[in-house]
Parts: structure tokens; sequence; C-alpha cells
């Protein structure tokens, strides 16, 4: 009998246990944060960190109130995941729960612990924005670095032969000029792309261009030619001033396009929109625009360019305002067009940041 009733015993506890570890698996498993940041919705090139459970911010997060049916955030500052749940972060502060469509109200603790994480992460992600001054100084003539394009992820090796405004720079290998035209598609272009220049363990926020052009100098490597990088500060050849498409990208790969956006006046976020649609940065474009559609007449349009001055902003209590620009500009067919564009634009207060609402050409 005594022998029977520890059987009884033994087999109780093993099926106490058998269920108890798969639930504690599963709790755990319910409670697994994981914050990702990305420099646009499409980027293939994620960075992401584990929060570990101890934090307790997961727990803080899942507890916290919703409140009324809200539209996702745009742009998206971090994903979060807790288990099989997504909420996303926008640039605005707004904490979204995507399953059920809602904000999220987090105490100013919880987001304040949120937000140390993705600021960890972002300056992970993202590269230092350095004084071209600067840069030229670790990523010396003959040095070598790895560049690191922020939306595909892809990466390849250059060395840096000449330029004084800006870093002329040359793929190492033929294995590293085929990374670099994949990169671009296949084709060689002089559209500006958002990139990282890693030297000596350091990461720069930068900008690079997809052309091959000029004197070239690694034999074997099938780049016929070089082509440049911009940093902070950076010009071209012609102009001493920087470029306004590498100075985008810039923004874009040191993660401050959207602080630049969003304190823009008008005039300026007329040319960051105008300088988004000459690179082909839709995301960029769609930034600019805000909640507001972007008019159909955009669609295939190759290159822009702007022909006239744009005034001084002087007006800060203004709640709308109208920019009449000259345009001219080619659609991926056909000859040079030219027109008048006017730019509406508006803001809800003398605080809020400007919105392109609509835009008519003539």
């Amino acid at each position: 009998m005594a022998n029977l009733l520890r059987s009884l015993l033994f087999l109780l506890l093993s099926l106490t246990l058998s269920f108890t570890q798969p639930a504690a698996a599963a709790a755990k498993k319910r409670n697994e944060m994981t914050i990702s940041v990305s420099v646009s919705p499409n980027a293939a090139f994620v960075s992401r960190l584990a929060v570990e459970q101890k934090s307790g911010l997961a727990r803080a997060i899942t507890h916290s109130p919703t409140g009324n049916p809200a539209q996702e955030p745009y742009p998206v500052r971090a994903t979060v995941q807790i288990g099989a749940d997504s909420y996303l972060l926008g640039f605005d502060g707004l904490f979204y729960d995507r399953k059920r469509k809602r904000a999220v109200r987090l105490s100013p603790k919880t987001f304040g612990q949120l937000d140390s994480y993705v600021s960890l992460l972002e300056a992970r992600h993202y590269g230092r924005p350095t004084p071209w001054s600067e840069a030229r100084q670790e990523f010396k003539r003959m040095s070598y670095a790895t560049v690191i394009d922020l939306e595909t992820g892809k990466s390849f090796r250059v060395q840096r032969r000449a330029g004084s405004r800006h870093a002329d720079v040359q793929p190492l290998t033929r294995e590293d000029t085929l990374i670099m035209k994949q990169i671009y598609q296949g084709k060689w272009s002089w559209k500006r792309r958002a990139i990282l220049v890693r030297v000596n363990g350091k990461h720069y926020a930068a900008s690079m261009h997809g052309m091959p052009h000029g004197a070239g100098g690694i034999p074997g490597n099938q780049f016929p030619g070089h082509f440049c990088i911009h940093f902070q500060g950076s010009s071209t050849h012609r102009k001493t001033e920087p470029d306004p498409g590498h100075s985008l990208m810039i923004l874009k790969a040191s993660g401050k396009l959207y602080e630049a956006i969003q304190t823009a006046d008008p005039r300026q976020l007329v040319d960051y929109f105008l300088t988004s649609l000459h690179e082909h940065d839709f995301f960029s474009l769609k930034v600019a625009a805000g909640p507001y559609p972007l008019p159909p007449f955009l669609e295939n349009i190759d290159s822009i360019k702007r022909q006239n001055e744009l005034d001084q902003w002087h007006d800060d209590a203004s709640l709308t305002a109208e920019i009449p620009v000259r345009v001219s500009f080619f659609y991926r067919q056909g000859p040079e067009q030219k027109e008048l564009w006017t730019f509406s634009l508006v803001r809800l207060s003398p605080l809020d940041p400007w919105r392109i609402c609509s835009i008519t050409a003539e």
C-alpha cells in the first residue's frame, strides 16, 4: 500500500511538472521583447535589440491602458514585438497597438524606459553626422573603408584615392563592384543613397552616388573610374556649397531626417520635397507631405530642378503658406518640361510642423 501511494505521488508530481514547465515557457515567450529600427518601412537593413524580462518593460507595456481607436503613426521610429503582439512607436511619441488598432497610454516612467532603449538602438543603427574636415582625417587618402547601404543592407569595401571637397573612392575588387551595382538595381546612377562608412570601427553618416567617372587606379576591380562619397559639409567639384541631395541622404543616414522636416519652414520643406523627388526617395517625399496625398503628375518623373531662388520665410505666426516654384523636369520618357508649381502648406498652430497639402501645376 505504501509503495502504491509513493507511485501515485510520483506520478502526480511528474504531471504537475509537465504542465508547469510548458506554462512557464509560454509565459516567458509571451513576455519576450524585441525592438527593431530601420531607416524606412521597406528597408532590408534592420537593427534589433532584445530587452531582458527582468527590466519589467514588457509587462509594463502590456498592462498599460489603451486609448481611442487611432491611425498608425507615420513615420515609424521603432517597432516593438512582445510575444505575438506588435507595437509601433512614432517619431511623434504615439505608441500604437497594431492588433487592437489603438493608442497605448504609457506612463512617463514606462515611456522613458522605452525611449532609452530605442535611443540606444538608434545610436547603433545610424551613423555619426561628422563634418568633412574631421571625417577626412579618419578616412585618409589611400586608406580603406566599408560602405553599408542603409536600405538594402548590402556592404562593400572601398579605397579612398583622392578628393579635397569630398572622398573620391573606388571599389576594391570585382566582387565589391558587383555588390555596388546590385545596390543600384544593376544600372549605374547619379542618384544619391544614404550610407554608413565604417572606418577604424567607427560608423559615419554619409551619402554616395553610383556613377563611375574620371580616373580609376585599382587594376581588376572592373570599375571604370571612381565615385564620390560626401560627409557633412562636403561639396561637389563645381560648387562650394553642400549638394542638396547628398545633404538629405546624410540626414537620413544619421537618423535626423524627421527632425529636420519637423522644424523646416515652408521654403525649406519645399526644397526637401523637390530633392526627395529628384533622388526618387519616396519615403522622404511622403514624410514631407505628411497625411496629404501626392498628386498623380509626380509619377514617373525621372529628374527635376528648381529654377528660381526662394525667398526667406519670416512669418512665424501664419498657419498657411503658398510657395511658387519654377521647375524643369524630365519624365522617364520624353523631352524636358518646364512648369510653375505652387505649393500650398498648412499647420495646425505656430507650434506644429508645416505640411504640404497640395501642389498645382501650370
